[in-house]
């Protein structure tokens, strides 16, 4: 977000403190979905939900599903996480159903998008239980942080398992 480029541009329109340690009322944040996947649940890989080379439908499909229901576990931690709209449902069976590479691909950025903004709330609720990586002046990341429990631990047998 720092040093001018889109996501300083756009908070400056918004007005949006980039400060993460500000107590403004009117802030943003930068999340990057993979690292705080790993953090938050507990897991000791990322998952490989993103189109690369060797990934195929299959995999990429049950590790999209596999983040879904990460996500969605997220009603019983603290701060809870309500994902029983209609909006969500569609996305999960848009998402079971896929028959190409990129029906998954339209449903990345929503599914990250919904973690970022869970992010956004549990870095304003739980403080101490984050970590800033950077700063505001140069730009930072946020992320929940690495030496604490995770809310749940959804990370399961196969955590360990590479791709």
């Amino acid at each position: 977000f720092a040093d001018g480029g889109r996501g300083a541009r756009l908070c400056a329109a918004l007005r949006l403190d980039l400060d993460p340690g500000s107590g403004s009322p009117r802030r943003a944040m930068e999340v990057y979905p993979h690292a705080a996947c790993v953090a938050l649940f507990g897991l000791e890989r990322t998952l490989k939900y993103k189109q690369k080379s060797g990934r195929d439908l299959a995999l990429l499909r049950s590790e999209l599903l596999r983040l879904m229901d990460l996500i969605e576990g997220l009603r019983s931690a603290e701060p809870s996480l309500d994902l029983s709209a209609t909006a969500w449902k569609r996305l999960r069976q848009n998402v079971a159903g896929a028959t190409t590479k990129a029906g998954l691909r339209r449903a990345e950025d929503p599914v990250d998008a919904v973690l970022c903004a869970y992010i956004g709330r549990y870095a304003a609720e739980r403080p101490r239980d984050v970590t800033i990586y950077g700063d505001a002046a140069t730009g930072c990341i946020i992320t929940p942080a690495l030496n604490i429990t995770p809310p749940l631990n959804h990370a399961g047998p196969d955590a360990t398992a590479d791709v």
